[in-house]
């Protein structure tokens, strides 16, 4: 019974252990710019486990957002950080380096107002980390297939236009009645 105990006790701990790692971490972006652009950073290091999983979430207005993401390590391979894979809200991050230097990125990703969530997977050789940073900008006003007014220079040429056609209508009524 004893033994039966400690097992559960052991497996209990194993699952918290779990859970902590793999625990949802939120990023806090800095004050907006004048143009309404703001940047965050977001990492992990001592990463022990031999894979992982990151996962975080944070709020964004609805505009475009972009990130990078990088891991490097010199000769202790217990640095190392592979990615297996990076997303942000479901579109991956483009590979543009592996191995020694890891590094991807993601750029022009349209964001709707509200949570938004950043994953990333990889294996760490025992001791690894990496850093990022997302970047955001505010979508301006979307206009398409949206016809505006004519400015008045524009009004005065079709306005020429049509009384011309109408001129020359005109004249091929009068010629064809004169020769008949």
């Amino acid at each position: 019974m004893k033994s039966l105990v400690l097992a559960g006790v052991a497996a209990l701990a194993l699952v918290s252990v779990g859970s902590v790692a793999n625990a949802a971490q939120t990023i806090n972006f800095g004050a907006p710019a004048s143009d309404g652009s703001f940047t965050g950073t977001f990492g992990d290091t001592g990463i022990t486990t031999s894979t992982f999983s990151d996962t975080y979430t944070f709020n964004m207005p609805t505009g475009v957002a972009g990130g990078t993401i990088s891991s490097i390590f010199t000769t202790d391979e217990a640095n190392n950080v592979n990615f297996t894979s990076v997303t942000l809200d479901g579109t991956a991050f483009d590979i543009g380096s592996t191995g020694q230097v890891e590094f991807r990125s993601v750029n022009n990703v349209l964001v709707t107002d509200g949570p938004q969530t950043l994953v990333v997977k990889g294996t760490s050789g025992g001791a690894g980390s990496y850093s990022g940073t997302l970047s955001f900008e505010g979508a301006g006003p979307i206009t398409i297939g949206v016809g505006g007014v004519p400015e008045p220079a524009s009004w005065a040429l079709m306005i020429l236009g049509f009384g011309g056609i109408g001129a020359s209508l005109r004249s091929r009524r009068r010629s064809v009645h004169a020769l008949a």
